[in-house]
Order: structure tokens, then C-alpha cells, then sequence
């Protein structure tokens, strides 16, 4: 899937990301950029509004998931656990947030627990940029589960 067709599938498949005019910038299962205007993600402080920002990366992190393990299990379902987000700068331009998972080990891992238990977890580590200033962090735990 490129970056057109994947950007497409979450528009359609989480209607929210639409409104926000998301984009996929780069989409690898090692690699995902998502990026927004700031024009519809805005607060009335004319800067990035925090369900926005919040919601790219928590999607951000979705996607991850879906990239490493659709085509193994296309009909499990994939959710976020938990999240701990930091709001670190504000966000005063369009944004973008990154996630890079190269732990292949814990690649495998999620793999053999979903065929053995039905479920799979992994924690991942997503970064929010504004101007290349990091300005919010999510750390979060994502299951997939059989369906």
C-alpha cells in the first residue's frame, strides 16, 4: 500500500482523520509519518488543538500496528490500551508525528502470542513535530486480537 492508498483507507476507515485533512507522509513496518494542517487542527489560541494533536498520534501508532501485521492477520482488530501523552511545546504550524519500530523480536513476539492466545501487545513510541520541534510524546500500548 502507498502513501495515497493508505491515507484514502484511514479517511475511510476513522472519518475523524478526514476532517483533520491527515496525510501519510512515509508508511513502512518500520516507519510511519502522519502530518495535518494546522488550519483545522487549531484551538482558539491558534495553535494546535489537543484532541488533534492527540488524536494524530494515537493514530500514528494504529497505523504501526496495522502496517506489521494486516497482512498476517486481516481480520484481527487493533486497538490502543493505554496511552501516556506529553504536551511538550506549542504547536504554532502544520504538524507531523513519527513512529519507528525496528524491534523485530517484539515483532515476533506480538505474532506468536496472537496465534497462541488470540492476543498481541506491543508498547510504542510516537514523536509530534511542529517545525522539527519535537512538541508532544506518546507512549502507548496497542493490542491486536483475533476476531
Amino acid at each position: 500500500m502507498n502513501c495515497q492508498e493508505f491515507t484514502t483507507f484511514l479517511q475511510e476507515q476513522i472519518p475523524l482523520t478526514a476532517a483533520m485533512q491527515l496525510q501519510t507522509d512515509f508508511f513502512s513496518k518500520e516507519k510511519i509519518r502522519l502530518s495535518v494542517p494546522l488550519a483545522p487542527n487549531k484551538n482558539d489560541k491558534n495553535t494546535g488543538f489537543g484532541g488533534s494533536i492527540a488524536c494524530l498520534l494515537t493514530v500514528c501508532g494504529w497505523s504501526m500496528m496495522y502496517a506489521n501485521f494486516q497482512t498476517q492477520f486481516p481480520d484481527a482488530k487493533i486497538v490502543v490500551q493505554k496511552s501516556e501523552l506529553r504536551y511538550l511545546a506549542p504547536i504554532t504550524d502544520d504538524f507531523y508525528a513519527v513512529c519507528q519500530c525496528t524491534d523485530i523480536a517484539a515483532k515476533e513476539s506480538v505474532c506468536e502470542n496472537l496465534q497462541r492466545h488470540g492476543k498481541g501487545k506491543l508498547s510504542l513510541h510516537i514523536d509530534c513535530y511542529c517545525k522539527d520541534v519535537l512538541s508532544a510524546t506518546l507512549d502507548g500500548t496497542y493490542y491486536i486480537i483475533q476476531a
